[in-house]
């Protein structure tokens, strides 16, 4: 793996979400425009874990024309330049048109090539991030991600979550599920459970993922919450999704994937106490445009959902 990044980072990182940072074109549903946003999913999942595990980072490749303001505002945040691999193209642009909150459409203004080459790749990963509990393998091409759980693999020591992205598995099911055999914990939505496998019957698939070889398989589900299953004990958790009102469903599945991970870094084997975190960390997301709704939120009042999340399961069980 690359030697780059050797400098000391303090607090080091326990958490690296790998993935995307994207300049978005933004069109609102009242037909407002809002271009030059910076969005991709490295940067909403490393976000929502914070809520939970600050010590997280992320390992996201910037183009050649992102604005220094945005570079500096990632510095700020307190995220390693050392995560930021510096390429000879362009940032990934996106155009967004939402229809509705929760119906939109993304243009890939950016070539095909152009997304793999701004995805992150094992030889990115620093020398300082190598000694990581985890790493949350987010949305990115499928050659990526091979590459990074390959790399993780040879190194042998931190847990592998892995995110599939929905536009690349029609053509490729059995390349995935190779992949998924290899990770410590595979997160489809519901959607991808139903381009894999065919059906959305939610504790059947959980069951035949974790034959493959993952410990934990994590479906979401959207506004029907989440379902953890445990292959150990043959446990299934059924979190709610936490109440909030929905503005912009962006990010909602990177940031509870990355929380939901973080959790467990912190509290290994609660996969209540993840699938809460999760939970908590979505519904900030969700609940304003772009990173706008995880920049705002508050250590108190993510604790305090998911201590009430937490509570309703109890209730429950």
């Amino acid at each position: 793996m690359s030697s780059s990044g050797a400098a000391v980072i303090s607090p080091p990182p326990r958490l690296v979400c790998c993935g995307n940072l994207s300049i978005d074109d933004m069109v609102h549903p009242d037909g407002s425009s809002h271009p030059g946003c910076i969005g991709g999913d490295a940067l909403f999942g490393a976000l929502g874990a914070r809520l939970v595990l600050p010590e997280t980072h992320m390992l996201a490749p910037i183009g050649c024309d992102l604005p220094m303001v945005m570079q500096d505002a990632i510095l700020a945040a307190g995220f390693a330049e050392a995560g930021l691999p510096r390429r000879s193209r362009p940032t990934l642009h996106n155009r967004i048109v939402y229809q509705t909150f929760d119906q939109r459409a993304v243009e890939l203004l950016s070539s095909e090539d152009d997304f793999d080459l701004l995805s992150p790749h094992a030889a990115d990963i620093p020398d300082s991030f190598q000694g990581a509990d985890a790493f949350m393998i987010l949305a990115m091409t499928l050659d990526a991600q091979r590459d990074l759980v390959a790399g993780l693999r040879r190194q042998g020591q931190a847990l592998i979550a892995l995110d599939p992205q929905e536009e690349y598995i029609d053509g490729h099911v059995d390349e995935i599920l190779k992949l998924v055999a290899q990770v410590d914990v595979f997160m489809p939505s519901l959607d991808e459970v139903r381009r894999l496998l065919g059906h959305v019957d939610a504790p059947r698939a959980a069951r035949y993922f974790a034959a493959l070889g993952p410990g934990r398989v994590v479906i979401k589900m959207g506004a029907e919450g989440s379902l953890t299953h445990d292959r150990r004990t043959d446990r299934d958790v059924l979190m709610p999704a936490c109440p909030v009102d929905l503005v912009d469903t962006t990010g909602g599945g990177d940031a509870f994937c990355s929380a939901f991970v973080a959790s467990l870094v912190q509290v290994r084997g609660d996969l209540v106490r993840a699938a809460a975190s999760g939970a908590a960390a979505a519904s900030f997301a969700i609940s304003d445009f772009g990173i706008a709704g995880l920049q705002a939120a508050s250590a108190q009042l993510f604790s305090e959902r998911r201590e009430q999340l937490m509570q309703y399961f109890a209730l429950q069980e």
